[in-house]
């Protein structure tokens, strides 16, 4: 009898020992590691007591953890980070955001503190908080698996509910609203055809061309075979009188619908204004060329710049340009002299040209174009640019820096210009759209 009361008693005691084990329950919410390389630069002890403690977090054993991330300090960014989500499990938000912060603050690139303020201003539906913080995570982690559905998801509700905001405004007649409303929309967005679009109309409207013509050149890259924005892109060229540009937006538009005679019309009133009868088929391959040479460049700047370049009073004697397809436009440039011609009178036409030499085309064009009274002003002090691959005494040394100044070419890594690197027919196209853009 006395044996079952003892095992009756035990059975007892144990029971009470089952009713006061703690049960830990998971955190409900996304717990991401640390990045691997940011966790590298801790020290050992360090790393080992913020694994024991994320490993108690995870587990729901908050107290444990708790004690684990005090070992790191208070001005520690880990501990920072575990007390945030310590005080999240705990639902005080307020707390835990500025946990968060504060990790974030010691430390930028520790992605799980933004991932815990993602989560805090998604319970809170602040869109704008949220959206900047799935941001900065992208930035470090383009593909990181949580934040990028998120952020897409976000930044398309954004931007839509502001394009819709903006079309009202629009309706009533508000535009300036309308304007910072689209210009908004782009900050979340920056390559929303529909909000470009609308400002680039906009502008237009008012006669406001730089900033319309601004905005349809991004929409022409982001949409390259649009036809309907590239004859509005043309159309507003055409009425800031920059007829080059509108040239070569036609043509590409009569690549995309060579049966449209409108454009072909359009392209032929150009011509006549420009000067050019009719280019040259070898004029259009100019962008197709990986290395220009001397007689494309000729023809660059002759066509692009025709309206400032006079006609020549005297041309050069030049011997070897007679076959050239080229030779009207290299006596106009050769007269200035935009280029040189040598002692013996040869152009060298189908001779390739280098950066250096591009340099200081440009930077002789640069100095005409200034000398006809445009204020050109340089982007960066000359005094600042230090180049590692042309010594100062160089001659092509200040054409380079000139350059480089304007903005209108780049320096690659270690400083270097790569002066004898051939120049791509699209990047002197590029660059002397860029020096068009500056004197208008």
């Amino acid at each position: 009898m006395k044996k079952i009361r003892w095992l009756v008693l035990a059975s007892v005691l144990l029971a009470g020992c089952a009713t006061f084990q703690k049960t830990y329950v998971p955190p409900s919410f996304y717990l991401e590691e640390p990045p691997s390389l940011e966790l590298a630069k801790l020290s050992l002890n360090e790393r080992l007591v913020f694994e024991q403690g994320w490993a108690d977090l995870k587990k729901g054993n908050i107290e444990g953890a708790r004690e684990e991330f005090l070992k790191l300090g208070q001005n520690h960014p880990y501990f920072n980070l575990g007390e945030g989500y310590c005080r999240l499990y705990e639902k005080d938000i307020e707390a835990a955001e500025a946990f968060f912060l504060k990790a974030i603050e010691l430390n930028p690139d520790l992605t799980p503190a933004r991932i815990g303020l993602a989560t805090i201003y998604e319970e809170k539906k602040d869109e704008d908080r949220l959206f900047v913080q799935l941001r900065e995570i992208l930035k470090r982690e383009p593909e990181n698996s949580w934040a990028k559905p998120k952020y897409e998801e976000v930044q398309k509700h954004l931007t839509q509910n502001l394009i819709n905001e903006a079309t009202e405004l629009l309706n009533q007649n508000k535009k300036e609203q309308a304007k910072q409303v689209l210009l908004k929309a782009l900050f979340y967005s920056p390559q929303s055809q529909e909000a470009h679009l609308k400002l680039a109309r906009l502008y237009r409207s008012e006669k406001k061309y730089d900033q319309a013509i601004n905005h349809y050149q991004t929409l022409s890259q982001l949409a390259p075979r649009d036809r309907q924005i590239l004859r509005e892109y043309a159309e507003t060229l055409l009425e800031h009188d920059d007829l080059s540009q509108s040239l070569d937006i036609y043509l590409k538009l009569k690549e995309l619908a060579p049966e449209d005679k409108e454009v072909q019309k359009k392209i032929e009133y150009l011509r006549n204004q420009l000067g050019i009868i009719t280019l040259p088929s070898l004029y259009n391959e100019i962008p197709k060329s990986q290395a220009i040479t001397r007689q494309e460049l000729a023809a660059v700047l002759a066509v692009k710049f025709n309206k400032y370049l006079p006609e020549p009073k005297r041309p050069p004697i030049i011997v070897d340009i007679s076959t050239s397809w080229a030779a009207n436009y290299i006596v106009r440039v050769a007269a200035v002299p935009l280029m040189d011609t040598y002692g013996n009178h040869t152009f060298e036409p189908n001779r390739i040209v280098t950066r250096a030499e591009l340099a200081e085309t440009f930077s002789r064009l640069i100095n005409f174009l200034k000398g006809k009274g445009f204020k050109l002003m340089p982007q960066i002090p000359p005094e600042k640019i230090q180049i590692s691959d042309i010594p100062p005494e160089n001659i092509y040394y200040l054409p380079a820096v000139q350059m480089i100044a304007y903005q209108l070419m780049e320096l690659s890594a270690q400083r270097r210009f790569q002066p004898d690197r051939p120049v791509a027919g699209a990047e002197a196209l590029r660059i002397a759209d860029l020096l068009l853009n500056l004197i208008k």
